[in-house]
């Protein structure tokens, strides 16, 4: 294994044949990331199970949860309502319980055997939690259809919106190297 070097903050160590960033000189805030991550799960409940919008149309509203749609797209197309639950669902809420648990950990000076896999579990959630793509596609859905129905937001999108300002800011705080350093007691 190569030796590391240190860098100071703002600085970046890239791969010189290939310039791959390979690590980030970031102290990372655990009581932000705990505080962050607390607030996630907390808003995650009424994001994932609250209206989202209701849609008038020929006299008739429905109203849908980002679950309930998810659901609803498992009897026409079961893998893509698999990836929509598990990158919009599942992974954000996991991430937000594993950053939860880490930080926690961190906060406490505390290293128990369960910190390892949690690690790294999050280094794999980082990438699947796609709270932004299911925005974005949603919004996106939205305007197509304010052409032929009527649409009101409901309280569950400003949840979700929410939740994705706490999802991003605990990704851009994290650093993955920080909390190694921690488990191994470097």
């Amino acid at each position: 294994m190569s030796e590391r070097p240190a860098l100071t903050k703002g600085y970046v160590a890239k791969c010189s044949r290939c310039q791959h960033t390979l690590y980030k000189a970031k102290v990372a805030n655990e009581k932000k990331i705990l505080a962050l991550a607390l607030s996630a799960l907390l808003l995650a409940v009424p994001a994932f199970s609250f209206s989202l919008v209701s849609v008038h149309l020929l006299g008739v509203t429905e109203q849908t949860s980002l679950l309930q749609g998810a659901l609803l797209l498992i009897g026409f197309a079961p893998i893509v309502a698999l990836v929509v639950i598990f990158c919009a669902v599942v992974a954000p809420a996991l991430l937000a319980a594993c950053m939860c648990f880490s930080s926690a950990c961190v906060v406490l000076n505390k290293r128990p055997p369960l910190l390892n896999p949690v690690l790294k579990l999050t280094s794999v959630l980082i990438h699947w939690s796609m709270l932004e793509v299911y925005i974005v596609s949603f919004m996106v859905a939205l305007f197509k259809l304010s052409s032929y129905a009527d649409i009101y937001y409901d309280s569950g999108l400003f949840f979700l919106v929410a939740l994705l300002i706490l999802n991003m800011s605990m990704i851009c705080e994290y650093s993955n190297a920080y909390y190694w350093s921690f488990l191994t007691n470097e």
